[in-house]
Parts: structure tokens; sequence; C-alpha cells
């Protein structure tokens, strides 16, 4: 097979072109024109989104029978819901007869779901419960014998993070999900009951492609970037007593840190900080060493992580600890919901920490998420500004890359591809191209 097509008629050499991958000559380039391209765009709604396994929800979210929130798989709107039966559901919010989605609310708790336009009704598990009285419907025997059902989407639940596809044959969630994993059981290990979403999530758009979202978790961009949030930390310094608690970045370039390369273009960066005890978890430090052992203790306290679970995911336990979750409209445009995450029972002082921290810097009024997305929009305004095809933004930390797990993911257990010795390395995106170009150059 010569060629891949979708309905724009990209051709197989054109993708392949699209990410240069060849690390002995020291070169790992990707083209702008998959950051800018319509036709691109809309492969990878098709070869990605709708081929692989995206985050929906978490379970905390429904956590009551008939409990229901609204979700997507690239552009395709997808409730999840809790059925009569206690299992987590999927489906297509659109209903079989005319196509409308049943619901435009976010969450709620509904034992049936109307459609508004005809009246057809489904219960919590996506079965169709009533159509209309026959015979008055003057339906044919082929009408009859059709399923009336809701579109089922298929259901993986890991730690209590629901994922869903569209592909009946995916591979299994765990399988996908590789060594990062590991780094999820640290998230949801910080309570014995588990993780919770807290209500009032966020959502704004970007105008930028999505997958700039999932290279912003790089340390390198901190300091250029958030001077305005690291000035504020250093006046609070000064007065120290009722200022916030917050991380300090001051000193963390000279503390350990680096990145992890996972399975299927699963990826995270790390470093360790000098005030782990004024983050939320610092409450706990002694139940978590006791449980865990002073080298996890340390992992899931004193450092701060950002996860990526390709496609659409990121767990950023840092400055609060946050579900973002990322959703394509458009080549140029992204919407994204932030939540903050939180372990379930932790003590009070540390709640409050956690929502003031969160405000303080990941919130929508805080101080880096209005930077975050003003460099990404001009990044986005700028992939049509040169003549160049391919950028170098993925260079840095090349020479630092090991093959298989360094000292510090050997002392906790975990078992990336690849490693890397600093922060601010780039090399972590490698694995997420990587994925990107398997996805995009598969056959239909």
């Amino acid at each position: 097979m010569d060629q891949i097509t979708d309905r724009d008629g990209l051709k197989l050499a054109e993708l392949l072109d699209c990410v240069q991958d060849a690390p002995d000559q020291g070169r790992f380039e990707v083209a702008r024109r998959i950051f800018a391209d319509p036709a691109i765009f809309e492969l990878e709604m098709r070869n990605i989104f709708e081929s692989t396994w995206v985050y929906l929800a978490h379970e905390s979210q429904i956590p009551n029978a008939n409990d229901f929130v609204a979700a997507r798989i690239g552009r395709k709107p997808v409730l999840v819901t809790r059925g009569e039966d206690g299992q987590v559901h999927a489906f297509l919010n659109s209903c079989s007869h005319r196509g409308a989605e049943l619901t435009s609310s976010k969450r709620g708790n509904k034992r049936t779901l109307t459609c508004p336009y005809h009246g057809w009704v489904y219960d919590s598990s996506g079965h169709c419960v009533n159509v209309d009285a026959q015979p008055r419907g003057g339906y044919t025997d082929y009408f009859t014998g059709l399923s009336h059902d809701l579109a089922k989407v298929k259901v993986g639940v890991y730690r209590g993070f629901v994922f869903g596809s569209l592909n009946e044959a995916v591979e299994p969630l765990a399988q996908y999900l590789g060594g990062s994993a590991a780094v999820i059981d640290a998230m949801a290990d910080q309570s014995p009951d588990g993780l919770e979403l807290i209500r009032g999530g966020i959502r704004y758009t970007c105008r930028a492609n999505w997958k700039m979202q999932l290279e912003n978790i790089d340390g390198y961009h901190f300091f250029p970037v958030h001077t305005s949030y690291i000035g504020l930390i250093l006046e609070r310094q000064k007065k120290a007593t009722n200022a916030l608690k917050t991380i300090d970045p001051t000193q963390m370039a000279s503390l350990p840190g680096g990145s992890y390369q996972f399975e299927n273009g699963h990826s995270m960066d790390w470093g360790l900080m000098p005030n782990g005890d004024d983050r939320p978890l610092g409450f706990q430090r002694e139940r978590i060493t006791r449980q865990f052992g002073p080298d996890k203790a340390r992992w899931m306290i004193d450092a701060v992580r950002n996860l990526v679970v390709f496609p659409n995911l990121l767990l950023m336990d840092q400055s609060s600890s946050t579900v973002r979750i990322v959703h394509p409209l458009s080549v140029d445009q992204t919407l994204i919901e932030v939540y903050c995450v939180a372990p379930k029972g932790e003590p009070k002082a540390a709640r409050e920490r956690r929502l003031r921290q969160f405000e303080d810097f990941l919130g929508p009024a805080g101080l880096a998420t209005p930077d975050d997305q003003a460099v990404m929009e001009a990044c986005q305004r700028g992939f049509m500004a040169s003549r160049r095809p391919y950028l170098q933004g993925h260079f840095r930390g090349m020479t630092h890359v090991t093959a298989g797990a360094d000292d510090n993911a050997r002392a906790i257990g975990l078992a990336p591809q690849f490693s890397g010795s600093d922060i601010d390395d780039e090399t972590f995106t490698h694995t997420q191209y990587r994925q990107w170009l398997r996805l995009m150059t598969q056959a239909d």
C-alpha cells in the first residue's frame, strides 16, 4: 500500500515526512504543517481520536445510579453514565431517530433521557425504552427489527479514570497505559479511598492546535513565560507569615529532575522541589512514608510531576493537582477542561490549601494559564510565518536520553522506555510524535 488517503487525498509519503526521527543522527524534527494543515487535522480525528483510548471522565463525577456527565471523543459528543446496575457506560450523545443531542447539560442525574425533538426515551444504560405506540406509528417490519439503542462507546476504567474508544478492537486499557499506569497509581494512592474531582470545572478555548497542550509540560518554558508568577513568589517570601504557601521554583533548577517516555505516546517530566511540606500532600507525610517507604513518599510529596496520557489527558501534580482534558475543535482551536483533583478524605487544611494553590496558578484567573495560552497562540500564528518546514523545538536533551529506567525510576518502580536527566529537556515529546506517526499512517 503506497498511499493512505482521507477525503483530502493525503499521501503516505507526506505523512512520513512530518516526523523526522533519526536519533542516531542526532535528529528529531517535527513539521510545522502538522499544527496548521486542516487535512491533517481531519485525519487525526479519524486515525487518532476515533481509533484509540481517549480520556472521558472520572468515576467521582458519577457516584450514583443514573448520574451522567458529558464528554467528547474528538468532536463527537459523548455521555458517560452510571447505570441502574452500578456499571459505568458511555454512548454517543445523539438520538437514534434524528440525531439530536439528548441533553446539553454538563452533568446531572436522570433515570431516563428524553430526546427534545420527538420524545424518544433512553435509560441510563443507553437502551431505548420508548419510541411511540404501535400500530399507530405505521412502522415497517424492517424498522421494528432494528436496534434503537444509543451507539455504544467501549469503556475502560483505571483507578477511577474512565476512558472510551470507538474502536471495538482497541487493545486492553491497561496494556495501552503501559508504564504510565504507575504514575497514575502514585496519584491515586494519595488516599486509601482514591481520588475525587472537585466540583466546579473550568472550560476555555485556546486558538492553537491541540498538540501544543501536550508539549506545554516542559520545564524549559517556565522561567521565560511565568516571570510574573516568579516575581509574586519572591514578594510573598519577603512577607512570609500569612502569604499563600506555594511551590518555590527559585531553587528547583539546582535539584534533581528529568523526564520519562512510556509506550503509546505517554510521557512525563518531573522535578524535586525544596518545600514539599507546603504542598497539600505534605500534611500526610507521616502516613504516606509509613505506607509506601521513604523513596516513594519523596516522589509523591516532594516531586512535581506532569503526565501526558496520549492523546488528550494531562495529570499535573504540581501547584495543587489538576486533571486537564484536551478537546480538538479545529486545526487552530482547542477546548480545554480543567478540574482540581484531590485525595478523598484529606485534612481540611490540606483541601483549603489545594484549592487556593489551584486558583493561584492553574485556574483561569491564575498566573499560569493566561501566560501559557498567550504563547501557544503566538506559536500558532507563527506556524504560517516561515519557509522552513521543520521546527527546532524537539532537540533539547537528546544527548541526555538513556534507554530504559534511570536510578530514580528504578527506586520507585517505574519502567519507562527512555529516561531524560533534566526537567528542561524536550525529549519527552518524542514518544508523543512517534505514536502520532504510527496512528496517522496505519491502514484503514
